[in-house]
C-alpha cells in the first residue's frame, strides 16, 4: 500500500469537467474515501495448462485510471499465451472486489484464447482494473464480461487491446450496473485485416449507473468492425454510451458500424449517448447510429389482445430487444437467463 493523502488522491480522479468523463464523475463518487481506494486488488486467475502467469514491473498505461493503478498495484500480473496455443477452457478472472489491479495478456502468434471476467461484489468498495491485451499476428481473443455490483459500489475497468495483422477480437458485455460503473474498451489496430465484434448490454434499475465507453483507433487498412450496445433503464438509473471510431489516413478499406439503442422504462431515468466518427481516409464505409425510446405501445396492445398479461408482455418485448446484442455468442444461455430474471423483477 502507498501512503497518499486523501485529498491528493481525489485530485487524480477523473471528474465531470473532463469531457470524456462528464457523465461518470469518479471524483464525486470517491469523496467519502470508500474501501479499496488506496489499496491493491489481487484477482483470482484460473488458466488452462500451458499458459504462464507471472508478476512483472511494466510501464503504466496512458489512461488516467491506468496511471493511478500503478500507484497502488506497482507490478502487473502478466498472463502469457504461447504462439499457436488453443484450448476449449477459458481464462477465468474473478474476485475483483476492492482496490487497484493491473493485468496484461500477451497472446502469441496464431494463438486463440477466451477470457471470462466476473465483476461482482455485494459490499460497498472502490475497484479500478487496468488491463492490456497484446495480440500478435493472427491471434484471436474472445472476452465475456459479466457485471453486477451492489448499489454503493464504484467500479472502473479499462482494457487496452493492441492488435497486429489478421487479429480477431470478440467481446460481449452484460452489466446490471452499480453505484458508479464504467467499462472502457480501447482498441488499436496496428496491422491489416483486424476483425472485431464488440457488443454489450446494460440493464439498470433504482439509482444504478453504467457507462460503456469505447475508442477504436484504426491505423491499418482493411479493418472490419461491428459494434452494438443495447440499454434498458428503469427507476432513477443512468445509462451512458460513448463510442468513437478514429480512422487514420493509412486505414483505407475500413468497414465499420456502430449502434447504440436504448429503452427507457420510467420517466425519471437518464440515458446519455455520444457516438462519434473521426475519419481521415477516403475509401472507407463507416456508419453510426443511436436511438432512445420506450416500449412499442402497439406491440403491447397486440400482445394483451391475445391474452398475455401486461407484465409478461413488457418482459417479452424487452428481452427480444436486448437479445440482439448476444446473437453472435457461441453460448448465450447464461446471459439470457440472467436477463430473464432481471426482467421478471423489473418489468
Amino acid at each position: 500500500m502507498t501512503n497518499m493523502p486523501h485529498n491528493a488522491l481525489i485530485e487524480q480522479l477523473p471528474h465531470r469537467r473532463m469531457e470524456a468523463w462528464k457523465w461518470t464523475d469518479v471524483r464525486g463518487a470517491a469523496v467519502s474515501e470508500p474501501q479499496g481506494l488506496s489499496a491493491a486488488c489481487n484477482p483470482t486467475i484460473a488458466a488452462p495448462s500451458g499458459i504462464d502467469i507471472s508478476t512483472e514491473g511494466v510501464a503504466p498505461s496512458e489512461s488516467v485510471m491506468g496511471k493511478l493503478a500503478v500507484t497502488f498495484a506497482h507490478n502487473a500480473t502478466v498472463i502469457t499465451v504461447p504462439a499457436g496455443f488453443k484450448s476449449d477452457a477459458p481464462v477465468l478472472l474473478s474476485d475483483m472486489k476492492s482496490g487497484h489491479a493491473r493485468l496484461i495478456f500477451k497472446i502469441g502468434k496464431g494463438a486463440e484464447i477466451s477470457v471470462t471476467e466476473t465483476h461482482e461484489s455485494g459490499a460497498a468498495s472502490f475497484v479500478n482494473i487496468d488491463m492490456r491485451f497484446d495480440l500478435a499476428q493472427g491471434a484471436k481473443l474472445s472476452r465475456t464480461i459479466f457485471h453486477n455490483d451492489c448499489a454503493d459500489m464504484t467500479r472502473i475497468s479499462t482494457a487496452q487491446i493492441n492488435a497486429w495483422a489478421d487479429a480477431e477480437i470478440t467481446q460481449h458485455t452484460l452489466s446490471f450496473g452499480g453505484g458508479l460503473t464504467r467499462f472502457e474498451t480501447r482498441i488499436a489496430s496496428l496491422g491489416e485485416n483486424l476483425k472485431a465484434e464488440i457488443h454489450g448490454a446494460y440493464l439498470l434499475n433504482d439509482k444504478r449507473h453504467c457507462d460503456m465507453t469505447s475508442y477504436i483507433d484504426l491505423g491499418a487498412q482493411s479493418a472490419h468492425i461491428r459494434q452494438s450496445v443495447k440499454g434498458v433503464v428503469a427507476g432513477k438509473a443512468r445509462g451512458v454510451f460513448q463510442g468513437k471510431f478514429h480512422v487514420r489516413s493509412p486505414a483505407q478499406f475500413t468497414d465499420a458500424e456502430m449502434r447504440h439503442d436504448a429503452m427507457m422504462l420510467s420517466d425519471t431515468c437518464q440515458i446519455r449517448a455520444k457516438p462519434e466518427l473521426e475519419i481521415y481516409a477516403d475509401d472507407v464505409a463507416c456508419a453510426h447510429g443511436n436511438t432512445v425510446g420506450a416500449l412499442d405501445e402497439s406491440a403491447l396492445f397486440y400482445m394483451r389482445q391475445r391474452g398475455i398479461p401486461l407484465r409478461q408482455a413488457r418482459a417479452l418485448l424487452t428481452e427480444a430487444f436486448v437479445a440482439e446484442a448476444f446473437d453472435g455468442m457461441a453460448d448465450n444461455s447464461d446471459f439470457m437467463s440472467r436477463i430473464t430474471d432481471w426482467l421478471e423483477q423489473n418489468s
